[in-house]
């Protein structure tokens, strides 16, 4: 890790635990009135759903670093996983001050992805970890730009964004492998029958890619700091 991402990751944290939650209605499953503005149940269901997507893709991407045989997904993996912690810092702190009760374990499908992934070694582990990624990035994808568009409240919409970020992110670097197969850009379903990712390409990276991710890296970090910057309290 590197001193400037240390430094980040140590300020997000001291910046969670600043704001008290505020206290919110009970949730009947429909919209809730909050200091914040109007929360949905699409809003609650972008903490969860981020919540969840953090819980599996972070120790999966702390799995590359002792199975992946491609440099290229190591370093791919160190960098969802560390994208992941500083976005479920975002996540726990959002589901505090809005009151949403937020998942501790992944689910059933993203444990079946887990187990799959876990067993495999060398370039099969690379497919896999790259083609279930990408797939569950892209579904999530489409959640996060529904939720960004239509949300009414002032804590998600710039968690939001963040999220948008992440995930765009993330989407272009395990393309950049160069492995992502048909299965990668298909619906994620749970582990049953195995991958079969193609390589699509044996070339690395092109300047696009690195240009673009790390513009991606620095909007994400600002747009991470907001996240978690201690709200001022209404007069």
């Amino acid at each position: 890790m590197t001193r400037a991402l240390a430094t980040v990751l140590a300020m997000l944290f001291l910046f969670a635990g600043t704001a008290p939650a505020a206290a919110q209605p009970p949730d009947t499953g429909g919209v809730q009135d909050t200091p914040s503005g109007p929360l949905t149940a699409n809003d609650r269901d972008l903490l969860v759903k981020v919540r969840q997507a953090g819980l599996w893709e972070m120790p999966m991407g702390e799995l590359t670093a002792t199975k992946a045989s491609n440099e290229r997904v190591k370093q791919i993996g160190k960098m969802i996983m560390l994208d992941h912690m500083m976005l479920d810092t975002a996540t726990k702190k959002a589901a505090a001050q809005l009151g949403v009760s937020i998942p501790d374990v992944p689910n059933p499908a993203q444990q079946s992805w887990m187990e799959e992934i876990n067993a495999l070694e060398g370039d099969a582990f690379d497919q896999a970890f790259v083609a279930r990624l990408r797939a569950a990035h892209g579904q999530v994808f489409m959640f996060i730009a529904k939720v960004r568009s239509q949300t009414r409240n002032d804590v998600i919409r710039p968690f939001a964004q963040a999220g948008i970020d992440v995930v765009m992110k993330h989407m272009t670097l395990l393309e950049s492998t160069g492995i992502a197969g048909d299965s990668s850009f298909a619906e994620p379903v749970p582990a049953g029958g195995i991958i079969n990712a193609t390589l699509a390409s044996d070339e690395g990276p092109n300047m696009w890619v690195t240009i673009s991710v790390t513009a991606a890296g620095a909007v994400l970090t600002v747009l991470l700091l907001r996240v978690l910057r201690p709200r001022r309290p209404v007069r």
